[in-house]
């Protein structure tokens, strides 16, 4: 009985382990088509794209960093509304990058 019942406490405890893990990718993928975007954006400036897909986004006072490995200087980056969905990605005509 106990042994059955330890059996099935790490077959929980297992699976809420694959599931965490899966959850955690998902979590930090990120589509190309928005980095790629974000590139064209900025070295064209004026420039306006719409793409579907997902991208994380985090900084540490000095840059920008996206999941897909882009960094851009904070001073480059005008606003980040929505990061998930229909994204509008662009540029001012003075080069800053937004994303809405």
């Amino acid at each position: 009985m106990i042994d059955e019942l330890l059996q099935l406490i790490a077959l929980v405890a297992m699976a809420a382990a694959v599931l965490l893990a899966v959850v955690e990718t998902y979590d930090n993928y990120s589509t190309p088509s928005v980095c790629r975007a974000a590139e064209t954006a900025l070295k064209n400036p004026g420039s306006e794209l719409v793409v579907y897909g997902k991208v994380k986004v985090w900084h540490d006072g000095g840059s920008v960093y996206f999941s897909c490995g882009l960094v851009v200087d904070k001073s480059r980056v005008l606003f980040i509304e929505k990061t998930t969905g229909r994204l509008v990605v662009g540029s001012t005509a003075d080069g800053m990058l937004y994303i809405k």
